[in-house]
């Protein structure tokens, strides 16, 4: 089954607020992070990224 959440946050690379749609899937008992609708495999600020953080705590673990 798959699940949508929205996350609203501060992005740095656009330097103002963003709301990201992320997709999940639940397998096994875990939700898995399947899409998430910005770049952010090749974001220069990921490691700060509070949206990127709190949308991996919502899933197990990613894609």
């Amino acid at each position: 089954m798959e699940t949508e959440e929205f996350i609203s946050g501060f992005c740095r690379t656009c330097n103002g607020s963003q709301t990201v749609c992320c997709e999940y899937e639940e397998k096994d008992g875990k939700r898995i992070l399947t899409f998430m609708d910005c770049a952010y495999k090749r974001c220069v600020n990921q490691g700060a990224c509070e949206i990127y953080k709190e949308a991996h705590q919502l899933g197990s673990e990613e894609e």
